[in-house]
């Protein structure tokens, strides 16, 4: 029986570590006592770390969105 690949996920802490084509996911933070809560996932368009905000081509609808880093944690998807 083949085992389900699990995708390595990192932090990013800083937006100038992300290059376009990356994909990661926004996580959402629920509570001290529960996971994050994955909101988003997609590949990066663009990034403006002067203020915080990421544009990602959302995976599943297809659309363009900005995720605000000062709302939200952004995982790399490797």
């Amino acid at each position: 029986m083949l085992k389900k690949a699990t995708p390595h996920v990192t932090r990013v802490r800083a937006l100038d570590q992300l290059h376009r084509g990356d994909e990661i996911e926004a996580r959402l933070s629920v509570g001290p006592s529960y996971d994050d809560v994955v909101i988003r996932r997609g590949s990066v368009q663009e990034t403006a770390p002067g203020i915080g905000v990421v544009w990602i081509l959302d995976r599943i609808t297809g659309v363009r969105k900005a995720i605000n880093t000062d709302e939200c944690s952004v995982w790399r998807v490797a």
